[in-house]
């Protein structure tokens, strides 16, 4: 009997340290190493602050939680009624509404809506941006709301998908595998249209309005091959042509009778739409039944959001007048597309298991690498800089493309573009004159002059609308010379001009814009810009084709641009060109760079051996992982104090020693200069292990650093508003807008402004809940449209760096008018999504391509938008991971820009290439992951000087920021803490009642004869 008890006694004791040193651990890595992680996936969202009475906000609101989001939602409609498209109208828009109240029923028109996607809208893109679909207005609500009524029997058939077949596919979410994804448009086939359905079309044949759809996504590209069991006609199709089942419903609606038949576009990749022009072959060299006159309009929605097809009701029935514009070309042949020959896998899908050699894959030798590269041989040459400067020196057929031979530029044009950039129509019309050209016309320019032209729009039509003023340049070209794009967009406005009234708007022209950048050295000793000796002039006109105005101006010697606009001490001179090193120089991995000076002899060529090709030396550069800072910090930097008390909490460096507000930004609110005089004081409170944890945890937030003072700041992904796939819980009741492609659309800095300010007003109601701001958005995005078939390209504005910089400039200014920070992304070459992060997709692209077009817009967000954060990319340019770039991140982004704040990565999945300790000496300062390991040797003063001013750059973001709205003074527990909590005081009883009564047992047995043997 005693052998028995006592055995009882060693199960609980052996059972007991087992779980006792697994609660142990589990508590420790709980409220350790996993507390970030776990406050942004479990319910509650993290600890509750506790905030100093009677403090007042930095950035008050007074509205509540509801209201915010009711006005949040009723702006994205604005968004959309300023930011979709009239792309064609033969005067069927607007559609007929009501005319009185007491008619209403009689005078609805009766519309028949078709597409398989018409009872599933892509609202928004997926990956970053993707959304629930709650709240969201769906297209027959929306167009009931306006007016209409609408074919019930079509809605019932294509909600039935025994009817009219499956819906499509979710969208790619595989973020690291690049792989193509063929995707189905999911288009019923006629042969599924029952005598019943189309019985229904004439019940409802005021107007047929038909929905294509395209859906886009995070972590994928679309697709430029195609199947038949996709709905595809052939094995050479791509996912932006129309597919036989589209084809076939478009025919077969134009044969229906119906009185107007308008076409929907609910996409955001330019798709081909050759088969809206009345004057194209297109349709029919393409085998499409369509007649292009019977489609009477069409109608660009790009992806809505939540209430945005109620913009498209407003548009249809004339209560708004369209005024968007496009910000991409959309082309005719998107095959013939110089970006078409170097992007994505270049339509060779690799397999490294199975020895299959990838259209973008390294090899060494005979042995594929995971490894994966794109080539940027079209140079300059990007969406209308082509286009335009092709037709500009068009000399004839070029066989490398199988091009027709034209008898001018100009009919090559129209044969190759369908719309341009810029392009849209209205419900009125309008007429121009230049107020005062004084300034500019047959004048020599000064190298830091501005100029302003003043342009009077008048209303020649009956409706009110708004019309988009275009400034573009033109510099003279020297075959041979420095590459130069015909033109490119200098300055834009839109104006809203009463019917017979007449408004002015003023454009600028900064000649830095217009500027080359000469890396080739043609002009420039070290690489600069240049504005070359010569005739110039500036073009006004209502899209990148059409010259409405054209005003001459000269240059009389050459201007340059060799340091930085910001600082005269800073030179502006190649980094990525000329390296030491020539095999890992920006361009000469590129097989040629087109030049307009031959096209057919520089032409891209797709990939092949001599590109994957590569020596061992080439694989030691992509996989070095050191240090690229050129200081020598580890013999020059000596060890920062650390913990010393100064009684300095971050939030009262908003206020001087008299406790007034510091407002060094002169708008009235609070602010801290970068170069503030107590930064030092201040920063030698901190201790090393709380600062290497604010670095190594800033997924979606940023960590609380208790020793200064400064609180745990939440921050939302993706660009359609507060939004996180990895903390839904707390970013609630949030509006999600219009994709980023709709907002570059509206062509109006005012407005986005405003859409900069109503995100803002979200972010100060934030969690109200738990009381705290919205602060930090990884938003905008504002990479460049390079393909059409970008998956990304709805999270950015245009296929131009101009306008999409001046309009993420103003949609910055917006946010921080309310204390939210932006992130701009993603910094930078990133352009597609294939392969960006298995091993850091290699870049290649000229210095002069780089700076003109893909930095571009990262440079106005921060000279102009004044942003005080950024995210670099996944990307590598050249081998060179971009967020471990000295070059990138420090010469460029704060030497030449002047940019003061917080450089975040993207998402830190793959820590091979994404070395954290080559981002921080490179000047990146928080990661975009949850990584418990540290970087930094604590007893090395050149690594704890990189992180104190990594610390120094978060808290210059954060104390400008709604943030410091409160004073908080502790934190309640979170809800998973004190389950936990509970489940260690339940285990500790339990084992403690098991306990006492395996004991009591043993002890009374005790007293009982032991067992004989």
């Amino acid at each position: 009997m005693i052998k028995r008890k006592k055995k009882g006694v060693v199960i609980w004791g052996i059972v007991t340290v087992v779980l006792l040193g697994l609660f142990i651990a589990v508590n420790i890595l709980a409220h350790g190493y996993y507390n970030p992680l776990l406050n942004r996936v479990m319910p509650g969202g993290g600890a509750r602050p506790v905030y100093e009475d009677g403090v007042e906000p930095i950035y008050p609101s007074d509205k509540s939680k509801e209201e915010v989001l009711s006005a949040a939602r009723a702006f994205n409609v604005e968004l959309g009624e300023e930011g979709f498209i009239l792309l064609k109208n033969n005067g069927a828009l607007p559609l007929r509404t009501p005319v009185s109240e007491s008619d209403r029923a009689a005078e609805r028109p009766k519309i028949s809506i078709f597409g398989k996607n018409s009872v599933n809208l892509a609202y928004g893109g997926g990956g970053s941006s993707a959304t629930a679909t709650a709240g969201k207005i769906d297209l027959y609500t929306a167009l009931g709301e306006a007016g209409y009524d609408c074919n019930p029997v079509l809605k019932s058939f294509y909600e039935d998908t025994k009817a009219s077949g499956p819906v499509r596919g979710e969208v790619g979410q595989d973020l690291d595998s690049g792989d193509t994804v063929l995707l189905s448009t999911a288009e019923t086939p006629q042969a599924s249209y029952t005598d019943a359905v189309k019985d229904s079309y004439d019940d409802y044949g005021d107007a047929a309005l038909i929905v294509l759809t395209r859906v886009s996504s995070e972590a994928m590209d679309l697709p430029r091959v195609t199947n038949t069991a996709l709905g595809g006609r052939n094995d050479t199709d791509h996912f932006l042509q129309l597919d036989k089942n589209e084809a076939d419903l478009i025919a077969a609606v134009c044969g229906a009778g119906f009185e107007k038949v308008v076409l929907v576009l609910n996409a955001c990749g330019a798709m081909e739409l050759g088969f809206l022009d009345e004057t194209s072959s297109y349709a029919a060299d393409k085998g499409y039944s369509i007649d292009p006159s019977k489609i009477d309009a069409a109608v660009w929605m790009g992806f809505p959001g939540d209430t945005g097809t109620r913009a498209l009701g407003s548009i249809l029935n004339g209560n708004v007048n369209p005024s968007g514009r496009t910000t991409d070309t959309y082309v005719t042949d998107l095959t013939k597309d110089p970006t078409w020959f170097n992007f994505g896998d270049n339509r060779i899908t690799g397999d490294i298991e199975h020895g299959v050699q990838g259209g973008d894959m390294y090899k060494l030798g005979n042995e594929l690498q995971m490894d994966y590269f794109v080539h940027y041989e079209e140079g300059e040459y990007v969406g209308y800089r082509y286009y335009e400067t092709r037709a500009a020196s068009y000399t004839g057929a070029v066989a490398a493309i199988g091009e027709k031979s034209y008898q001018s530029g100009e009919e090559w044009y129209d044969a190759s573009v369908v719309y341009p950039f810029g392009y849209g129509l209205s419900y009125t019309s309008f007429s121009w004159e230049i107020a005062d050209d004084a300034a500019i016309n047959g004048v020599s320019i000064a190298k830091d002059g501005k100029y302003t032209l003043t342009v009077r729009v008048t209303n020649e039509g009956t409706v009110a609308g708004k019309d988009v003023v275009q400034l573009y340049g033109r510099a003279p070209y020297t075959a041979g010379g420095i590459e130069k794009a015909e033109k490119v967009l200098l300055d834009f406005a839109k104006v809203e001009v009463a019917p017979g009234a007449t408004e002015s708007v003023q454009l600028t022209f900064d000649p830095y814009y217009l500027s080359s950048y000469d890396y080739g050295k043609i002009k420039t000793e070290n690489g600069g810009y240049v504005l070359e000796k010569g005739d110039y002039s500036l073009i006004v006109g209502t899209d990148a084709h059409d010259e409405r105005f054209v005003l001459p101006f000269s240059v009389d010697a050459d201007i340059f641009y060799d340091t930085s606009t910001v600082n005269d001490d800073v030179p502006v001179e190649n980094l990525y060109t000329d390296q030491a090193n020539e095999a890992f120089d920006s361009d000469t991995q590129l097989s040629t760079v087109l030049s307009r000076s031959d096209w057919a002899a520089t032409w891209p060529t797709t990939p092949g051996e001599s590109d994957w090709n590569r020596d061992a030396r080439f694989f030691a550069q992509l996989r070095d992982t050191s240090d690229n800072n050129p200081v020598d910090l580890e013999n020059e930097a000596e060890m920062p104090v650390t913990e010393e008390p100064a009684g300095i909490a971050l939030r009262d460096l908003l206020f001087d020693e008299n406790g007034d507000p510091v407002d060094h930004d002169g708008d009235g609110v609070p602010s801290v200069s970068y170069d503030d005089e107590r930064w030092d004081t201040f920063l030698d409170q901190a201790k090393v292990s709380e600062m290497i944890q604010v670095y190594n945890y800033a997924a979606y937030a940023v960590q609380k650093l208790d020793s200064l003072g400064m609180p745990e700041v939440k921050c939302a992904d993706g660009p359609v508003g507060w939004t996180c796939m990895m903390d839904k819980e707390s970013f609630y009741d949030t509006c999600n807008y219009v994709a980023q492609m709709v907002v570059g659309s509206t062509w109006n800095k005012a407005l986005v402004y405003e859409y900069g300010q109503t995100v803002g007003e979200e972010g100060i109601v934030g969690d109200a809940r738990r009381g705290v701001p919205y602060s930090g958005w990884y938003a905008p995005g504002v990479n460049i449209h390079r393909s059409a078939f970008g998956g990304r390209n709805f999270e950015y504005y245009s296929e131009d760096p101009v306008l999409s910089g001046k309009l993420a400039a103003e949609q910055i200014k917006g946010c921080q008018s309310k204390g939210v920070f932006c992130f701009v992304k993603h910094f930078a070459l990133n352009e597609q999504e294939t392969h960006r992060s298995i091993s850091g997709l290699a870049t290649w692209a000229t210095e002069q391509s780089m700076r003109e077009i893909y930095l571009k817009p990262f440079e106005i967000a921060v000279k102009e938008g004044g942003t005080r954060a950024m995210m670099s990319s996944f990307n590598r340019i050249g081998t060179r991971w971009t967020g471990g770039d000295y070059r990138l991140l420090t010469t460029i982004l704060r030497d030449e820009w002047g940019f003061e704040g917080t450089v975040i990565c993207d998402f830190n999945t793959i820590p091979a290439y994404m070395n954290s300790r080559q981002m921080a000496y490179a000047g990146g300062d928080l990661n975009l992951t949850y990584e418990p390991e540290s970087w930094c040797d604590y007893s090395s003063a050149a690594d704890v000087t990189v992180l104190r001013g990594c610390i120094k750059n978060v808290c210059y973001t954060l104390v400008n920021s709604n943030a410091m709205n409160g004073v908080i003074i502790g934190y309640d527990m979170a809800y998973w803490q004190i389950g936990l909590y509970v489940v260690d005081a339940l285990l500790a009883v339990g084992l403690g009642v098991w306990g006492f009564f395996v004991f009591r047992k043993f002890v009374r047995s005790g007293r009982e004869e032991p067992d004989k043997e």
